[in-house]
């Protein structure tokens, strides 16, 4: 008797491997093997009648052997992407029948698009061919199927992992479809197997766990399990879930992501997902509050053998045997690392004995993170969560020596705050003696800069709030945590970004669009941009300064129609990492530009660059200030040596910053030689 895990392990594995065939038509159709038309001309989101051109047909009269021969030379040459348009899968030859079915409604049930696969295969075809062209077309399209790639690995792993917990934790399926179709169901997942949430969510939207397309919409800020997989898959009509990641609720302030999660319940307009991949109980806020519970095991031989068949075509009898003689353990193997080991052309030996590698390697370093974090554990080690460890971590101990730069982005450490106090007596900034310039660049703070107005007011309230983030008592999203500044050449945007990395006492990342465009290949300077991020992320919290975004051009300025392809792929990418900082607590982003009206519009929509500050040409009294910095001790000296009158105003400006502890060196970029364009 088939058990619930079994149909569900059933109906999942078809809609893997519907994707993979509709993937199939549409390298096919690129090659010219097969022809495809939207149902609705003009409108992809009706969905795709495919057909057998006459050409292809012809390949037929040939061998078997040449046929598949020819088939794969083809197919060779076409790249391999996932469909930019949902599919209606038709393998009768012919017109599509455009006339029928031009007034459909755009979105459809499945039931509906039954009814419309009828109403096409029940078209009059032409007499003459009518015995012959739906056996030649089905017989070119059993041929054509045999190109389909193995199933993915993790796929099918998540698959499997997904089967088990609905069926061991639902009594029959109409309890599954009772919560599925409430408004507003709540729902959480677990399965101990690192990368599970990852791998999840990339199902989720490419509609392979439920039979639609999915759109997911994060929770909270701080709890994402969306990284924008649906731009792979344009053109699809998705229906919008709720979701939240179980690794990432620890790190969320409770009160903020209950809030949050209780607003988008009563909504009841979408439903909620949880997926969570920790081995740990989540909080009862959301462990005992989910509508329908859904837990799986881990890894497990019985797993392994069924995924290998799944996927290898070996026999689970086989498996089981070789993995008790080996006393293989699976403990901390995620699905990625499951990925790397199961693949074409490898024999059983071979993955069982990559696996026991693998897992070694895992669980030496989830001991090891222990270890680091005195024994305690984190519980989020590479083993468990799937996330690498940290390998460019820039941070430094007392005592080393502070690297400049990171795979070319210069870094600038914070002075530390017992240094500053330590020097708050004296009237200027210290200096050191063999190199002054690095001395006043250190000592420069937001509190005693001049003429900034709403940049230094943001950046005294950031240093708030920072702190509240730390003590736990604010959630990140609540935070403004990203920053535009705009003007002249010479306002001192650099210098702005070095001192509020010293009033905030966390790291600055400094780079520029220039840098990222040296590569000049898209794929070498995409990668240039993600590092950047990358950092920012690894050694959060930074501040992360982004120097001359107005390089990056904008989408709607008309003037580089040539490579229109090459910058909206750079300003499309640039946008999804603005959005992922959005999601990672502790990346405060910075930027500055001599040429606000050059940006694209959408870098300065909200969660994006949302503050945008002009910092004009300092006035009388910012430019009294930048001389009483200046001047340092010597103030007093000068201040003798006026002409007439008792200069009240730079004596004033002298004892607020006097106040405030002011060691800092305000620097016209102009004066220190470095280029004006900051």
């Amino acid at each position: 008797m088939e058990t619930l895990t079994d149909r569900i392990t059933r109906y999942l594995l078809a809609r893997i491997r519907r994707l993979a065939i509709l993937d199939l038509y549409e390298r096919a159709a690129v090659v010219g093997l097969l022809e495809a038309d939207f149902i609705v001309a003009g409108d992809e989101t009706t969905g795709t009648v495919w057909r057998v051109p006459e050409e292809s047909l012809r390949l037929l009269d040939a061998d078997p052997a040449k046929v598949r021969a020819e088939l794969v030379r083809r197919l060779g040459k076409a790249p391999y992407k996932t469909t930019a348009i949902d599919v209606l899968i038709q393998d009768l030859p012919g017109e599509p029948p455009h006339q029928n079915v031009r007034s459909a409604p755009k979105e459809r049930t499945d039931r509906e698009n039954l009814a419309v696969e009828g109403r096409l295969e029940s078209q009059p075809v032409d007499a003459s061919s009518a015995s012959e062209a739906p056996s030649a077309s089905s017989e070119f399209l059993a041929l054509l199927r045999e190109q389909l790639a193995p199933p993915s690995v993790a796929h099918v792993a998540v698959a499997l992992l997904v089967a088990r917990a609905v069926g061991s934790s639902v009594a029959d399926l109409s309890a599954l479809s009772t919560v599925l179709r409430t408004p507003g169901a709540f729902v959480l997942i677990k399965a101990p197997v690192g990368r599970f949430e990852r791998r999840f969510g990339i199902m989720l939207e490419d509609g392979l766990i439920l039979p639609y397309w999915m759109k997911l919409e994060d929770v909270h800020r701080s709890s994402p399990l969306s990284d924008g997989y649906g731009d792979r898959r344009r053109g699809k009509t998705r229906k919008t879930i709720k979701t939240l990641a179980g690794t990432d609720v620890p790190k969320a302030v409770e009160r903020s992501l209950s809030r949050f999660l209780v607003d988008v319940l009563l909504e009841r307009s979408a439903p909620v997902v949880l997926a969570d991949e920790t081995q740990t109980a989540l909080p009862p806020f959301v462990s005992m509050t989910a509508d329908l519970i859904l837990e799986a095991g881990g890894l497990h031989h019985e797993f392994i053998a069924e995924l290998l068949q799944t996927c290898c075509g070996i026999a689970p009898k086989q498996s089981l045997r070789q993995m008790e003689r080996m006393a293989l353990d699976l403990e901390g193997l995620s699905i990625d690392a499951l990925a790397l080991a199961i693949r074409p052309g490898r024999g059983l030996e071979h993955i069982l004995s990559i696996l026991e590698v693998l897992g070694e390697r895992a669980r030496s370093a989830d001991k090891s993170d222990d270890d680091d974090n005195d024994g305690r554990g984190s519980g989020r080690g590479s083993g468990r969560s799937g996330r690498p460890k940290v390998k460019s971590r820039f941070l430094i101990k007392d005592g080393d020596e502070p690297p400049k730069s990171v795979d070319g982005i210069d870094v600038v450490q914070p002075e530390k705050a017992a240094e500053a106090s330590g020097k708050e007596g004296g009237g200027g900034a210290s200096v050191d003696p063999a190199n002054p310039e690095h001395s006043r660049l250190r000592h420069l703070r937001v509190e005693t800069l001049s003429g900034y107005g709403e940049a230094r007011d943001w950046a005294l309230d950031l240093k708030t709030d920072l702190q509240l983030w730390r003590d736990g008592g604010l959630a990140w999203s609540e935070m403004s945590t990203k920053l535009i500044l705009s003007g002249p050449p010479g306002t001192g945007k650099t210098t702005y970004a070095r001192a509020l990395c010293n009033t905030l006492q966390v790291p600055l990342l400094v780079t520029s669009v220039a840098s990222w465009l040296e590569p000049g290949y898209l794929g070498d300077v995409l990668k240039r941009m993600s590092k950047a991020f990358e950092l920012a992320r690894e050694n959060a919290p930074v501040v992360l300064f982004i120097d001359e975004i107005d390089n990056i051009g904008s989408r709607f300025g008309g003037r580089r129609e040539q490579h229109d392809d090459y910058w909206r792929s750079l300003i499309n990418r640039l946008l999804d990492l603005l959005d992922g900082t959005s999601k990672t607590d502790g990346v405060i982003v910075v930027a500055a530009t001599n040429l606000p009206e050059k940006i694209d519009p959408a870098l300065l929509r909200s969660g994006r660059l949302e503050k945008h500050v002009a910092i004009p040409l300092p006035d009388l009294g910012a430019l009294t200030g930048i001389l009483a910095h200046h001047l340092g001790d010597d103030l007093a000296v000068v201040l003798a040596s006026a002409p007439s009158g008792s200069p009240k105003t730079i004596e004033a400006t002298r004892q607020r910053h006097a106040d405030v502890g002011s060691d800092a060196d305000v620097i016209d970029q102009s004066n220190r030689g470095a280029p004006h364009n900051v």
